[in-house]
């Protein structure tokens, strides 16, 4: 009989056909099941990637995060990356990711109690970038941790201060500045063109008299370098607690408190030399936080401070400061009873006649 073949059907390749279409069903139904998966959410994956990954990779992937959109979670994530992050330094020594700290904590949603070890770390590692960075951002340091960071701002060496990358923002150029007299050399301190009464201690302006010219070049220039000066303004603009700040500023060195002492008053000299008794730059001290610290300083060392010969200078001028701040607002006290005495008058003028004579004495 005769066969009929049909040509559109391979001859002897039946079977190889009937495996490619099972493998291109197998195939249709995993690509189903792989669509019909949920997507894992982006904060998984990064919460994943810090626990394995290297620290370039982890940078990555932190900047990929912050670049998306806000969700609800994004606090508690940036929290819980915070905290993979620290417990994974504490596991592996030589693991410290700074980079991916600084981004952490530039999104400003920490605090240091939510992530305490931070700074611990930062401190052990003397980071003081991230220190300055965390003393910017964090509103409730603890006073301890705020005279640690203190220690090791004031006992860095120069030479490694030179190699770290700080916020310069609040320290001015004041090589830049002129000035028409010597600070130094004024005997007085002039506050808004008032000069206070003379000097009662004539030791002191015997001391004053006699001073070498190296100490006066050394009170016209800033007794620390610019990146030091940084990161002690970061020290002034903290938030503290006096009860709880003097115990822990007794543990700082006294040539350290003689360091800092000088910074402020130089400060203080600067602003000075403003009206409006300010300095310049984008966010600098304020003259109530130069005096607070200088208070602060002196009467948690003084007793310290007081038996180094090469304090006495200083303290000499610190005196004299005190002393002319003190004369000022005695006389504004003047100003102000007699402005009392203006607004009294003023009152009662509606009581009075039609003429009047009145004497005022102001002094």
């Amino acid at each position: 009989m005769p066969r009929f073949v049909n040509w559109e059907t391979p001859q002897g390749c039946g079977l190889g056909f009937q495996n490619s279409e099972q493998s291109r069903r197998i195939l249709r139904r995993r690509k189903i099941e792989v669509s019909l998966q949920p997507e894992v959410p982006p904060s998984k994956q990064l919460l994943s990637t810090i626990m394995e990954d290297s620290e370039k990779h982890i940078e990555v992937e932190v900047r990929k995060f912050l670049a998306l959109k806000q969700t609800p979670d994004f606090h508690t994530v940036i929290g819980d990356t915070v905290t993979g992050l620290l417990e994974r330094c504490k596991a592996e020594p030589s693991f410290y990711p700074r980079n991916c700290l600084v981004q952490l904590i530039q999104t400003h949603v920490l605090s240091y109690s939510l992530c305490p070890d931070l700074m611990e770390i930062a401190l052990i590692k003397k980071d003081v970038q991230l220190l300055q960075l965390c003393l910017q951002q964090f509103p409730d340091i603890p006073e301890s941790v705020t005279c640690a960071c203190l220690k090791i701002f004031l006992s860095i060496g120069d030479d490694s201060l030179q190699e770290t990358d700080v916020s310069m923002e609040s320290v001015f150029d004041y090589s830049n500045s002129v000035h028409d007299e010597k600070m130094e050399e004024q005997t007085e301190i002039l506050q808004n063109g008032f000069s206070p009464e003379e000097d009662k201690c004539s030791n002191c302006d015997q001391e004053l008299n006699k001073k070498p010219q190296d100490e006066t070049k050394e009170s016209t220039s800033c007794p620390v370098v610019p990146k030091r000066a940084a990161l002690l303004n970061a020290i002034l603009h903290s938030a503290y607690s006096e009860t709880f700040l003097l115990p822990h500023l007794k543990d700082i060195p006294a040539q350290h408190i003689t360091l800092f002492l000088k910074y402020l008053y130089f400060l203080y000299l600067k602003c000075s030399e403003n009206a409006t008794m300010t300095l310049p730059g984008i966010h600098p001290p304020t003259l109530n936080q130069i005096m607070d610290w200088i208070c602060l300083l002196l009467d948690a060392n003084f007793t310290v401070v007081v038996m180094m010969p090469e304090a006495k200078r200083l303290l000499i001028n610190l005196y004299k400061l005190v002393k002319s701040q003190i004369s000022v607002y005695s006389e504004l006290n003047k100003i102000e009873v007699s402005f009392r005495e203006l607004q009294k008058l003023n009152q009662e003028k509606n009581n009075r006649g039609l003429y009047s004579i009145e004497v005022l004495e102001l002094f």
